[in-house]
This record gives structure tokens, C-alpha cells and sequence, in this order.
């Protein structure tokens, strides 16, 4: 019996000592960069607070657009793309803003079906699929569910997703198979529930009644009026030529490793957008414009009851003010994108960094708390 025990614990040993070298092995070190001690501009100033985050919290890159009184006052993008080719990130540099996508299908949706006098409140039964489903809770289920996540839906759970064998599925094939067999937890609930699933079948629902496919719809109806031309929600990934890589701490050293993306579907309605910085300060100008931007049309159905959030964003408190919009993260990305009215201020920022100390808001605070001292 001795000899097994030190059999075993020689065996542990060696795997944990493997696992160790392969995580230093595969990481990069920390590196440091020294931020300004004395900005003379408010760019500056904006700048040092970037640069002292990166080396705080491990940041390969990051970028960042800031809008205020209708105008873009701040576009800088610092560090990596990706650490072992140093390909530096840009504003222009393609990137994935994970969930921030939501808000770009919700306004896509919002237009498509405003034009057809489809109503949030309307039940999806009524929509012409041209394709009978075997579904009985189509019936009870509205649009503004789906984008409130009050529907019921679901995720995948963990056993699901280990025994499903398809990598990645065509949106319109997983609507169909979703359709016919709802991943549902509680059908006649209304309470919040948080699931990718919403609206990935808010998008498949979009493209079975429109005339074109849900990405065509997105960039009619969304991206081109307002300016977004490097924007797409992709149909695979990588990209060609894109050598953006996501990271993670390490789990023993202060360091950092790659952390992949995959898509689960193709186009993803609610985390599938690749955009880059530049295109998300274009965003930022029409969402703060509302009476007069390209997203009106679409904010006005989206805001029911009078409500004071549009279906499908998100709300928090920064430095005092409600601000409006969606948090993105997912494998080694992450991303915000917030607005306020009572400010006229925009921000949004992307890292290609796993948050998982809430990094993103303390940046966008800080640089939000700078901008209305200076």
C-alpha cells in the first residue's frame, strides 16, 4: 500500500510540475509600461491613465473612443493585437466586442420590424416564417421578451455543451432545431434571465421574415447610415489576415496567456459583431444624437412604456450619472460601450483581456471623472 501512495504522489508530482512548465512555457511575462508623469493636453491625460491601467492590470491592448457634445474628443489604441507576432492593436484594428453585439441586433431588429408595424408586444406566433413549427410556446412568446430576457430561454448547459458534437451551426439551421425543441426553463415566466439564446433567435427570427439574411439586414439597416463600413457580424472565424488573439492571466504567475474565441454560431446575433474603434466612436455619435441620428427610428420601438432604457441595452452608475449601453466579454475579450445623456458623453473601450477585475469600468471611470475636471 506505501508503495502505491508513493507511486501516485510521484505521478501527481510530475503532472503538476508538467502543467507548471507548460503554463510559464506558454505566457508572457508581465510588462510594464511607465505612464507620463505630467500631461500638458487632455489627450495626455487620458493617455497616462491607459498606460498606468495596462500595467496594472496586464493589458496586452487596449483602445479606446470617447464622444462628447457631438464629437469625437479621444481615439487612441495602445499595446498588441497579439504578443507573439507584436502586431500593435489600432483603432482600426478588427475586433470582437462579444455581447456588445446585442445592442446592434436589437437596433437592427427594431427597424426591420417597425417597417413591417411589427410591435414589441407582439407574439412571435405572428410572424410569417413560412414553415409550420412544432412550438407551442411561440404563442405566449413576445418580441420584447427575447430582448428583455424574460422569455425563459436558456443557454446550453454544461452537459449539453460537452455532449454536443457540432463545433459551430448555421443560424438558420440552430432557429429551426431551437424552434422545434426550446431550450426552456420556466415557459410562462417573466423573470430575468440572461441568455445568449435570446437573441440569437431574435436574429434568426429577423432573417426569416425579412428579405435578406440577418447580416445583410444589420448592415442595411444599422451599420452603413451610420458609418460603420469595417463592420460585420462574420459567417467564420478567424478572420483572413486577423491575428488579434484574446489572453487570460495564468493560473500560478503573474502573467499572461492566450485565450482563444469560438463562435458557437455563425452569423452570432449576440456576440458574433467585429468592428473596430473607429466605427464604435461612429456608434457612439448616432446613439447620443438619438432625435437626430441614424438610430432614432429604432431607439423610439425599442423604448417601451417609457421605459427609461431601450430594450436590449443595459444601464449603470458612473460617477454619479446613468449611463446607457452593454458590457462585452468573452474568452480573452473584453468591451464596453455606455452613453449618457445627462453628460452628452460617449465611452467605449475594448481590451483583448479576460475582466476579471471589472478593469473596464474603473478604466472608463477614471477617464470619464478626467474629462469632466479638464
Amino acid at each position: 500500500m506505501t508503495k502505491k501512495i508513493k507511486i501516485l504522489s510521484t505521478v501527481l508530482v510530475f503532472w503538476i510540475a508538467l502543467f507548471v512548465a507548460w503554463e510559464w512555457w506558454h505566457s508572457y511575462p508581465k510588462v510594464r509600461i511607465t505612464p507620463s508623469l505630467k500631461a500638458s493636453t487632455q489627450n495626455e491625460g487620458i493617455d497616462s491613465i491607459v498606460n498606468q491601467a495596462m500595467s496594472t492590470y496586464l493589458l496586452p491592448g487596449i483602445s479606446v473612443a470617447v464622444v462628447k457634445d457631438d464629437k469625437v474628443i479621444y481615439l487612441n489604441a495602445f499595446g498588441f493585437g497579439n504578443l507573439e507576432t507584436k502586431d500593435p492593436l489600432t483603432v482600426e484594428s478588427k475586433i470582437v466586442v462579444a455581447s456588445v453585439s446585442k445592442i446592434f441586433t436589437a437596433l437592427g431588429s427594431a427597424t426591420v420590424f417597425q417597417g413591417k408595424e411589427i410591435d414589441p408586444k407582439d407574439p412571435v406566433s405572428s410572424l410569417e416564417l413560412g414553415r409550420e413549427v412544432n412550438s407551442s410556446f411561440l404563442t405566449n412568446l413576445r418580441l420584447q421578451d427575447l430582448l428583455l430576457h424574460q422569455s425563459g430561454i436558456r443557454d446550453k448547459n454544461l452537459s449539453e455543451l460537452i455532449f454536443s458534437f457540432s463545433k459551430s451551426q448555421n443560424l438558420n439551421e440552430w432557429g429551426w432545431e431551437f424552434l422545434e425543441k426550446p431550450s426552456i426553463d420556466e415557459v410562462d415566466s417573466v423573470a430575468f434571465n440572461y441568455a445568449d439564446s435570446n437573441f440569437d433567435l431574435l436574429g434568426f427570427l429577423l432573417s426569416e421574415t425579412g428579405e435578406l439574411n440577418f447580416g445583410a439586414q444589420i448592415h442595411k439597416n444599422v451599420l452603413a447610415p451610420s458609418g460603420m463600413a469595417n463592420s460585420e457580424f462574420v459567417t467564420s472565424w478567424p478572420l483572413e489576415g486577423n491575428r488579434i488573439t484574446g489572453y487570460q492571466k495564468t493560473f500560478l504567475w503573474k502573467r499572461i496567456e492566450p485565450k482563444r474565441i469560438s463562435f458557437s454560431l455563425f452569423p452570432s446575433p449576440s456576440s458574433g459583431l467585429i468592428t473596430t474603434t473607429k466605427d464604435m466612436s461612429l456608434a457612439l455619435l448616432h446613439l447620443l444624437r438619438a432625435e437626430s441620428g441614424a438610430y432614432k427610428k429604432a431607439l423610439e420601438w425599442l423604448t417601451l412604456d417609457d421605459a427609461d432604457v431601450p430594450a436590449g441595452f443595459q444601464k449603470t452608475q458612473i460617477n454619479g450619472n446613468r449611463w446607457i449601453g452593454h458590457y462585452g466579454g468573452q474568452a480573452g475579450y473584453s468591451s464596453l460601450l455606455f452613453y449618457s445623456k445627462e453628460t452628452e458623453t460617449g465611452i467605449f473601450l475594448f481590451s483583448n483581456a479576460r475582466d476579471k477585475e471589472d478593469f473596464r469600468i474603473e478604466i472608463a471611470s477614471q477617464i470619464i471623472s478626467y474629462i469632466s475636471l479638464n
